[in-house]
């Protein structure tokens, strides 16, 4: 598919509003990314992490008339809200899933002018949030009313997140990976300097401590197999990784997002399947 001026409909992502007086305080205590970074023109990736550092949800956070706004796939709001609010009866704010509230849209294709320039840019025209996204080609979010109403396929959209290396947690992988599992910090959602907050200890021993030998791959796959967020994947008829997430390009083709250990990876052995039936080849 061309990638020149396409608009996709991106209705599968939610938003969950967090507002308050507490609410920067309280934000900076659960999530991964640091909040003075996150302004009226910047976004963040952001992960609010359990006790143990693994990553509950997984979103693009973002600020819009002092509300923040955390987007993600709408089927993980009810997840992250439950998980949140154990904390937030401790403060000053109040959590709200507004996904039927805001049109979500998105466009990929040659730049565009008086649009933000740098990647997490954020600008407000006529109470539309604009947002431009991390990697190649040019990709910018609009939330808010569009005029815009010919979109493309999704799973074009979610081929250029793979593609970038971005992940996306859903309810069936939420706290099954570590934030280094997903390469989070090379994608500057994790903060090493704000102080501290939910699994933060473990999160940081991983970072100066740890010999970190898995990482995020993007792979293809021909298969009459659908893949299944979470599961894993084999080297011979033993797990070697587990599949984040996935996009289908065509009939029987698919990309995904894989944790693996990089020494396996370049046996070029691993596979979808404990009958190594379908190999995985990666990007």
């Amino acid at each position: 598919m061309s990638t020149q001026n396409k608009f996709f409909d991106l209705s599968h992502l939610g938003l969950l509003s967090i507002a308050g007086p507490d609410a920067k305080k309280f934000l900076q205590g659960q999530l991964t990314c640091h909040l003075d970074e996150v302004t009226s023109t910047q976004s963040r990736l952001g992960a609010h992490c359990n006790p143990q550092g693994r990553v509950i949800s997984l979103f693009r956070l973002f600020m819009h008339h002092d509300h923040y706004y955390l987007q993600m796939p709408r089927e993980l709001i009810s997840v992250a809200t439950k998980a949140l609010q154990k904390y937030a009866v401790f403060f000053k704010v109040k959590l709200t899933d507004v996904s039927n509230e805001f049109k979500q849209s998105g466009y990929i294709g040659s730049e565009l002018a008086n649009m933000p320039q740098m990647m997490n840019e954020q600008i407000v025209k006529d109470n539309l949030v604009i947002m431009r996204l991390p990697g190649t080609p040019a990709r910018y979010q609009f939330i808010g009313e569009m005029t815009h109403t010919i979109f493309s396929d999704i799973n074009f959209w979610k081929s250029m997140d793979i593609a970038n290396h971005i992940p996306a947690i859903y309810p069936e992988t939420s706290e099954k990976f570590l934030p280094h599992d997903l390469d989070l910090p090379k994608l500057n959602a994790v903060s090493f300097d704000k102080g501290c907050y939910t699994g933060q200890e473990i999160i940081a021993r991983m970072q100066y401590r740890g010999k970190l030998k898995n990482h995020l791959y993007q792979a293809k796959v021909n298969t009459i197999l659908a893949p299944t967020r979470g599961a894993d994947i084999y080297l011979a008829d033993k797990s070697a990784g587990h599949i984040v997430d996935f996009c289908q390009i065509s009939y029987n083709h698919y990309e995904l997002l894989v944790i693996a250990h990089e020494n396996d990876v370049e046996t070029d052995k691993l596979t979808l399947d404990p009958e190594k039936k379908y190999s995985l080849e990666f990007l």
